[in-house]
């Protein structure tokens, strides 16, 4: 450890550098003019030397701790916004005009300051969207219960359906979160492989089907029966597939119309779900894949879905290295795109002689 990095303050350093300098530099000159070029005896000019020593000295104090008060004033401020932010206050924020690197450590620290900010809106956020949504089945599963204790219901088939119903939700919305917190944190692998695109939108339309028999929309097949294979997680793509559609199948009106269809794009593979539902204004096009946004808050929970899917479909795309997007006009439905990457042609097998 030098002796620089004894003392407390940045400006203390300043200020020792700038002394030693400027003593150094005296020093220089008259052993310069006194011993090499003979102007006059460092015996006889030593107290000048002295006194220009410690007037120089005091002088270049003075500067340097005016300057350098300028030049820490953002890491003070820095330092008072860290203690504020170890209380949970992630507002903080620090105002400095230097380009310098305190400057660029200041631009950084407010940069930072905004990200955990942001986060700490999203962990309050998803931790009453995930209470509330916990809320609904269990309430309702206990309001069945006590009514069953006290005799006010009996444990018709009825009764048991809708109490196996709520429980399933509820196994169902803790699944979803457990999948989307190992997607997004990257535990889980994918078993990629070639993937044709057409049987299996045919496979989840038919399962859309039957989970949905009695909403009254069309699903149309559009994916071109040559439509090259993509490289990827085939039950993680179904999982898109199938999340799309029931989202699309449930916000749109009886009579309306779901297609999917498919189209190749720069090596890679582009995958369409569009509906004919009420569509998604502006200021809800850029959140629809957040965590538990619904676009149609009117929706009840259970007609609306958890608001899991679609984040889950991009948590999907995005770790086999593609991008979703939608896009929409209020009155003229919605299409949901994803891209997936395009499988390489198979090789050829060598033959045996």
């Amino acid at each position: 450890m030098t002796l620089l990095h004894r003392l407390p303050t940045i400006r203390s350093k300043l200020g020792s550098v700038i002394v030693f300098a400027v003593g150094m530099t005296i020093l220089l000159v008259y052993l310069i003019l006194g011993v090499g070029f003979q102007v006059f005896t460092i015996r006889e000019r030593l107290w000048e030397l002295v006194l220009a020593g410690v007037i120089g000295a005091a002088i270049a104090l003075v500067i340097a701790r005016w300057v350098a008060r300028g030049m820490t004033q953002p890491l003070r401020d820095m330092a008072q916004a860290a203690h504020r932010m170890e209380t949970g206050d992630y507002s903080q924020r620090v105002t400095t005009q230097s380009r310098d690197e305190v400057g660029q450590l200041a631009v950084a620290f407010n940069r930072m300051s905004s990200e955990l900010e942001s986060l700490e809106r999203l962990r309050r956020e998803l931790i009453a969207n995930v209470s509330h949504e916990l809320k609904t089945p269990i309430s309702a599963l206990r309001a069945h219960l006590e009514n069953l204790l006290d005799g006010v219901e009996r444990p018709d088939p009825e009764t048991l359906q809708i109490m196996l119903a709520q429980s399933e939700r509820l196994g169902r919305l803790v699944d979803q979160l457990l999948d989307l917190s190992q997607l997004e944190s990257g535990d889980v692998p994918l078993e990629r492989g070639r993937v044709e695109l057409a049987p299996l939108v045919a496979e989840v339309l038919s399962e859309i089907e039957v989970a949905r028999p009695d909403r009254g929309v069309r699903l149309a097949d559009a994916v071109p029966e040559d439509i090259p294979p993509v490289f990827a997680d085939r039950e993680r793509v179904h999982q898109v597939l199938f999340n799309l559609l029931d989202n699309a199948v449930r916000f749109t009106p009886a009579g309306g119309r779901v297609t999917v269809s498919a189209s190749r794009h720069d090596g890679s593979v582009d995958v369409a779900v569009a509906d004919t539902g009420p569509g998604i204004s502006a200021e809800d096009l850029s959140r629809v894949f957040e965590r538990f946004y619904r676009v149609d808050r009117s929706r009840s929970r259970d007609d609306g879905g958890t608001g899991i899917g679609l984040a889950i479909a991009r948590s999907v795309v995005e770790a086999h290295g593609g991008r979703i997007w939608v896009e929409s006009e209020p009155g003229r439905g919605s299409t949901f795109t994803f891209e997936l990457p395009a499988a390489a042609p198979p090789t050829e097998t060598r033959r045996h002689e």
